[in-house]
């Protein structure tokens, strides 16, 4: 016989199969954490009336009581046992009259944070606008319009968190409408035992009640503790904004205006590459919102902090309350803090230089002498059929040496966001968390390795500088000896020496970014890492970069000056 349960189950799978298909067919049944925190905040719409009707209630029953405590102050006054005193009446009659007032006691509760002043800062905030993937974000709409890639999922993800930011926002304003009616009830306790109910009690509710009421400014406050209120200032933002156009092109790559531009369009594999960055260019804005979106919580988090360490300093300390409250900063001016780390590990000289270089491709190199590669294929190559092995590997690098330095470049700058958006949490974390307390190596070096990545090119100009005294790579190759070669044998081999200078380059880009992570490790106490192996990375990549003064160097140590290849 056949097992009913079986069939049950059958027609289970059949129905949720078919109920989950439908879910996907029909976006009208597409519920994202943005739908929930609507939700949330259109049902819970009413608590305000709630608390207001519980407090109105209130009121009418401690001027009740409070009459009763004057007729036994009347009847039996004094402080003693059994005693009634005056204050006991009094104060039932000034809370109940400060409950039917409410409105009147949140707007003091506001005006004593914000002194009445109102800001623009919006908290409902919560989209790609920041100037730090300005470049970056337009690259990629140019070429991800409508597009189901990568881009797309974060956009998607970002609106689907559209509404957290309201619902954080209307649980700090129910939050304070709570902490003002308990702040009332704690002063009233305070007022008839003082010995029992401290006065911080009553004030520290009331105080925090009215900074969550008072969110933007506090919001703002928390910004303007990092940024000054100045912001980066115009030429941090040039010089950011400039850098990202500089993410998509390679001076390594050779050529006189936009050297070794990462163009996705196109069937070859560097155009693979490049595709692959215009489609998940929108990271960095997505961190940035990701940012915004702590900054929210942390705020609120910090507040709430504050007043348990007022409520009971033995357990909560204060450092744990202004720690969230400028970790939370930090996180709203994240595009500052960037550009402040950035800058603090590049010199300004070496940040032009990589600037210009990178937009016209000068600066960096001074040319390849492979000969004619328009057989090559591409978006601006002959694509005819290459002569032979050395041609095709000429080819091979050609194509792929600009967008690898590009895909490096922008998973450079990625993971430097990334890295300064570790340490800034940090800043929450107690000393006891060793190296990745706020004031650990680990954390200190996790801020210079996140602003090392994004100025790693800058770092290589200045690791090239101080080996050969010269910030420039020197690829034009000479053979010195070409006695029984043909000038075309000569072309050839200047064109295989070219290919691998560019292979040897891309090999030590890859090389130095590894060493900054290996560095890293080793400051967070990672045994499996060591210091010897990060700088010789950086070392050893810096120099694979600089293959051409490099053997420059050697040859003329051994004296082959008249017999070797020399660089220039």
């Amino acid at each position: 016989m056949v097992d009913v349960r079986i069939i049950n189950r059958g027609i289970s799978f059949v129905l949720m199969t078919l109920f989950a298909g439908l879910l996907s067919a029909n976006p009208a049944f597409a519920i994202t954490v943005s739908d929930v925190a609507e939700s949330i905040v259109t049902t819970s719409s009413n608590v305000p009336g709630l608390i207001s009707g519980i407090s109105y209630a209130l009121g009418l029953l401690f001027g009740v009581l409070g009459i009763l405590k004057f007729k036994e102050h009347v009847e039996n006054p004094g402080n003693g046992s059994g005693q009634t005193p005056i204050r006991t009446p009094i104060i039932r009659f000034i809370i109940g009259g400060a409950l039917f007032a409410l409105p009147t006691i949140y707007a003091a509760m506001v005006v004593a944070i914000n002194g009445g002043e109102m800001t623009d800062f919006d908290p409902s905030q919560f989209t790609f606008a920041e100037f730090i993937s300005g470049a970056l974000g337009t690259i990629s709409g140019l070429f991800g319009i409508g597009m189901p890639d990568i881009n797309g999922i974060l956009a998607t993800i970002i609106e689907g968190l559209e509404n957290v930011p309201g619902l954080i926002s209307g649980i700090s304003y129910a939050l304070a409408l709570v902490l003002g009616v308990a702040g009332l009830l704690k002063l009233k306790e305070h007022v008839e035992s003082p010995d029992q109910t401290p006065l911080r009690e009553g004030v520290i509710r009331l105080l925090i009640g009215g900074a969550l009421f008072a969110l933007p400014n506090v919001f703002e406050a928390m910004t303007t503790l990092i940024t000054g209120g100045d912001g980066v200032g115009a030429w941090g933002q040039i010089v950011s904004v400039f850098s990202g156009l500089s993410w998509l092109t390679s001076p390594y790559a050779g050529g006189i205006i936009f050297g070794g531009f990462c163009n996705p369009i196109g069937t070859s594999m560097g155009s693979a590459v490049c595709s692959a960055i215009a489609h998940t260019a929108a990271a960095p804005a997505f961190l940035s919102s990701l940012s915004y979106l702590f900054g929210l919580i942390l705020g609120v988090w910090g507040l709430l902090k504050i007043r348990d360490h007022v409520l009971n300093p033995s357990q909560t300390q204060v450092w744990e309350g202004f720690s969230r409250l400028l970790a939370g900063g930090a996180f709203f001016a994240l595009p500052f803090v960037v550009e402040a780390v950035r800058s603090t590990v590049t010199p300004e000289s070496l940040s032009g230089m990589g600037m210009i270089g990178g937009l016209f491709g000068f600066g960096t190199i001074t040319g390849y002498n492979e000969g004619d590669l328009s057989v090559c294929g591409g978006l601006f190559g002959g694509g005819g059929d290459p002569a032979g092995l050395d041609v095709m590997m000429a080819c091979m690098m050609k194509d792929m040496i600009g967008p690898i330095h590009s895909m490096l470049n922008f998973f450079s700058f990625t993971a430097g966001i990334v890295l300064i958006m570790i340490g800034i949490s940090r800043l929450v974390k107690s000393a006891q968390d060793g190296a990745r307390g706020p004031g650990g190596i680990g954390t200190f070096m996790t801020f210079l390795a996140g602003g090392s990545l994004i100025s790693y090119n800058e770092f290589i100009r200045g690791f090239t500088t101080s080996f050969f005294n010269n910030p420039l790579t020197l690829t034009h190759a000479t053979m010195q000896y070409t006695d029984g070669m043909s000038a075309g044998d000569a072309e050839h081999a200047h064109t295989v020496i070219s290919a691998i200078l560019k292979f040897m380059i891309v090999v030590g880009l890859i090389s130095f970014v590894r060493g900054i992570f290996i560095v890293r490790n080793v400051a967070e106490g990672n045994g499996q890492a060591s210091l010897m192996a990060g700088v010789t990375h950086m070392v050893g990549g810096a120099l694979a970069v600089n293959l051409g003064p490099l053997l420059n160097a050697v040859q003329t140590t051994l004296g082959l000056t008249e017999y070797g290849i020399m660089f220039g």
